[in-house]
Parts: C-alpha cells; sequence; structure tokens
C-alpha cells in the first residue's frame, strides 16, 4: 500500500506592509518563496505541501474593542507609483501568529515612518517584539533604516540600498555597515542592498530555510537570473560612497 509522502512543515513568511512601499522590494521577495516546491512535487501539479506560506502584515493597528474574525481586516495598502496589496494580519496580530521569518521593505514610505515620530516608537517597539518572535529578521533596501533605529542590527554586518547609504546608515552608528555586498547573511539578521538584490536574497534565503536543491529548482521554474554571490557586485560604480563626515 502506497503511503504519502513525507514533507518538512510549511514554513510562514511575513512581510510588512506600509504606504508607499517600493513593489519590487516586497513582489520580488514572493516570488522566489511563493514558487518554491518540496523536491518531488510539482508547480503546475494542484496546490499541495509546500514549503512556504506568504502573509502580508499592515502596518495599522487592531481597532480597539474589534475582532479580525468580525470580518474587519486591514484596509488595502498602496505602493509606491504602483498598486495595492491587501494585508493578512495587523501589526499587533503578528505577535499572536506563529511566523518563522519577517521582512521588512524599503522604499520612499521609510521615510515617512522614520519623520513620524508619534508614531515611531511604537513601530520600533514592534519590531523589537518580533525580533525575538520570529527566527529570522530580514529587509530589503531601506528597510535596513528602520530595523538599525530599533537596535536590533548593533555590532552585527548588515547592508542596504547603496544610493541611500549614507541617509541609512546614520540611523545605526553601532551597525557595522557593508557597502559593497547585494546582502549579508549575519545568522539571525539578514539584510539586502536595494531593490532587486532583495530578490537575490530572497533565494538565498530560501536555500537556506528549504535546501539548495529547492531554491536552484524554483529559480529555474521563475527563469530567474540569481547571483548567487553577494560579494560580487553586477553594476559599477562597486560600491556606495560612505559619509566622510564633513
Amino acid at each position: 500500500m502506497a503511503t504519502e509522502p513525507l514533507f518538512p512543515r510549511t514554513q510562514r513568511i511575513g512581510i510588512l506592509v506600509f504606504p508607499d512601499f517600493e513593489p519590487l522590494d516586497v513582489w520580488g521577495f514572493i516570488e522566489a518563496f511563493s514558487i518554491a516546491r518540496f523536491i518531488g512535487t510539482s508547480y503546475t501539479q494542484p496546490p499541495g505541501p509546500c514549503p512556504f506560506e506568504i502573509v502580508l502584515i499592515s502596518n495599522e493597528c487592531r481597532p480597539a474593542g474589534k475582532s479580525h474574525k468580525e470580518g474587519a481586516g486591514p484596509g488595502p495598502v498602496r505602493s509606491f507609483n504602483g498598486p495595492r496589496v491587501a494585508p493578512d494580519l495587523y501589526r499587533d496580530e503578528a505577535l499572536e501568529q506563529p511566523l518563522d521569518l519577517l521582512m521588512v521593505p524599503g522604499g520612499q514610505g521609510v521615510n515617512l515612518l522614520m519623520e513620524d515620530e508619534g508614531r515611531l516608537p511604537a513601530l520600533l517597539d514592534w519590531l523589537r517584539a518580533m525580533d525575538g518572535h520570529v527566527s529570522l529578521l530580514t529587509s530589503v533596501c531601506t528597510g535596513a533604516a528602520l530595523l538599525a533605529r530599533s537596535g536590533v542590527l548593533d555590532g552585527q554586518p548588515a547592508a542596504t540600498n547603496h544610493q541611500a547609504f549614507g541617509w541609512v546608515t546614520g540611523f545605526g552608528p553601532k551597525v557595522l555597515w557593508d557597502n559593497t555586498s547585494r546582502w549579508v547573511d549575519a545568522g539571525r539578521h539578514v539584510t539586502s542592498a536595494g531593490v532587486s538584490a532583495g530578490t537575490d536574497m530572497a533565494w538565498h534565503l530560501v536555500s537556506r530555510l528549504a535546501g539548495r536543491a529547492v531554491a536552484e529548482t524554483a529559480a529555474l521554474a521563475a527563469e530567474y537570473d540569481w547571483h548567487r554571490d553577494p560579494s560580487q557586485p553586477i553594476f559599477y560604480p562597486q560600491q556606495a560612497a560612505v559619509p566622510s563626515g564633513s
């Protein structure tokens, strides 16, 4: 009698979304995880067990006295110059959910969040709480500014958008910033340079969490030109300018 194959558990990937996030930061990252399949299964077959489940987390908190089960879910969140997404969870609900990884994207919206002194402290407190809630805390592009400001990257190497390097690094003077790599894996914290670098980092994370064969097979299915070596720049100049302090 044939038995059903046993697979590892499905890991849950959470992504924070806020107004004016950079579209590719989110959708490029999502693609690597959403197209991944366990070895021996196919993307074109009816859905079965998958290595990953993706949930989008709104930066809004659940209204007082209202349950998500009552149908009062988070409202749509617009990306910068692009379409909207429909988040699955309010920010505070994420701490009540089993999640393995949280990703914070970049974009023009990060600037707005950093300037909102009234609401920023609560967001930073949430990031610190999520740092203890998930196994991996990650960022794409200028999302690293929020992680740096929260203090979770102190004493660790990290990357961010090369064009915004001077701005982002000002929020993390204790961070060991890397101005060349496309992403930096510091163990529990993994950060990428700008926009498309986050997609390369996502494939790296798929490989780390589900195995190299799963990642390579998924990249082939996506016809994606995965830049596997984070230390090899794909554009020139090769590195971000370091602020001189003058």
